[in-house]
């Protein structure tokens, strides 16, 4: 039997007088302080690997403490049980400390996660908060992985010169990439194409590798349309249940505005009481805060019918004295509030026809307007207007962003709201 080790303390090593001879004081778990001769005190761990017993040096004490030593030791018992073997890891790692000490300082500024940030930093300015943070995250689970060395699970040490990276590589990633998802794949391969383009005309490298890769290598993403409710009786009941919602009275409101008003989520959750103007009936979102940030197009203005009027009126009441129209205790809702009391509705089955998300309600618009066109003869332009959809390439749009279609857009909604209050009514 084995006899039991009794753990080191800090008093214990201190006190600990050099010998003739080097002599050991163990900690347990294979953890031992060397004292040598000349009074310098060294960490060892014993440790066995494929069924041979090795030793793997940590550190001197007092740099390395007790405390940090034994940490230590978990993590080197933790690659051992991952089947890595310590001492091959850190000669490993020496040989690429030496690789990434021989780049060029070239190479070291245009390290893919360097230009991949630097490039980040571009685009946020252009899209929302959660499109900025969804595309972050692709890249950052997505891409770096494959081409980076880290510190530790967050932070990224070094990464590969973005001139460095070979077509093949970015081939294989956006094939495994495709195993899980399609879309994502898809999806990734734009933003890829985006960053080479700007790491070329930045002069980071010399040619777009991503241009080179055939949209034939990679599946093509099934494509679905967002379920929506068009059928008058469903969606009859819809407008009659939301009515009788007894949750949340603002997320109640918020949904009421948004059957009127079809903003996308975001807009609609952070509206603000300052871009409401109850004489002309409007509410008008500066084009920043659009999801198409174009600084040549104009704010976005929306016509307001008698009924998003009254639903204003009633929330005012509550919020008027905040900064958000659909705020809870000063702060504005939550965006996924509105998806969760559409379930809780019972507005998620989709193979009954009963699927509704925020979003549907736009397809709801857009298609029975199309249905229903010669009631109200509205342009092509002016639906397209109320959902804020850019008509025409960025040439076209130079020429006619400054067209008006208020006026087009107000008969067009007022025919939908007479048109929704006949659905409601049966």
């Amino acid at each position: 039997m084995a006899k039991p080790t009794t753990q080191l303390t800090d008093t214990t090593i201190t006190n600990a007088k050099p010998k003739a001879k080097k002599y050991k004081l163990y900690d347990g778990g294979g953890l031992f302080l060397l004292v040598m001769p000349t009074g310098a005190k060294r960490w060892r761990l014993k440790y066995r690997f494929n069924a041979k017993e090795k030793e793997y040096a940590i550190g001197t004490y007092p740099i390395i403490t007790l405390k940090k030593a034994r940490d230590t030791t978990l993590e080197l018992k933790r690659l051992v049980a991952d089947g890595i073997d310590p001492n091959e890891k850190k000669k490993q790692d020496k040989k690429t400390d030496t690789e990434d000490k021989k780049l060029t300082e070239f190479e070291k500024k245009t390290q893919l996660h360097l230009v991949v940030n630097e490039w980040l930093e571009l685009h946020e300015k252009k899209v929302t908060d959660y499109t900025a943070k969804k595309t972050r995250a692709l890249l950052y689970e997505k891409l770096l992985p494959a081409f980076s060395k880290y510190t530790d699970r967050e932070s990224i040490k070094t990464s590969t010169p973005i001139s460095h990276i070979k077509h093949f590589e970015i081939t294989e990633l956006l094939k495994d990439t495709a195993k899980e998802t399609e879309y994502t794949a898809k999806r990734l391969k734009q933003f890829l194409n985006r960053i080479w383009l700007f790491a070329l005309t930045s002069g980071y490298c010399e040619t777009n590798i991503i241009t080179n890769i055939s949209n034939e290598v990679l599946p093509s993403p099934k494509t679905k349309s967002m379920a929506k409710i068009t059928d008058e009786v469903i969606l009859g009941k819809l407008l009659n249940d939301l009515d009788a919602y007894k949750g949340n009275i603002i997320v109640k409101a918020s949904l009421q505005f948004l059957v009127y008003t079809m903003l996308r989520a975001t807009t609609l959750v952070t509206l603000k009481w300052e871009y409401i103007d109850f004489t002309n009936k409007t509410l008008t979102i500066p084009r920043e805060s659009m999801k198409v940030k174009d600084v040549n197009l104009n704010d976005f203005i929306l016509p307001l019918v008698p009924k998003a009027i009254d639903i204003l009126k009633e929330v005012q009441v509550i919020t008027g004295e905040d900064e958000y129209v659909f705020s809870i205790a000063g702060k504005h809702i939550n965006k996924e509030s509105g998806n969760k009391a559409l379930r809780l509705m019972g507005y998620s089955d989709e193979s009954k026809g009963l699927k509704q998300t925020q979003h549907s309600f736009r397809g709801t618009f857009r298609s029975l307007a199309d249905t229903h066109q010669e009631q109200h003869k509205a342009s092509f332009e002016a639906k397209e207007a109320v959902l804020d959809h850019q008509v025409g390439g960025k040439v076209e749009r130079a020429y006619t962003h400054k067209s008006n279609y208020v006026e087009q857009m107000r008969g067009l909604l007022e025919w939908y709201a007479d048109f929704l209050e006949g659905v409601k009514n049966g």
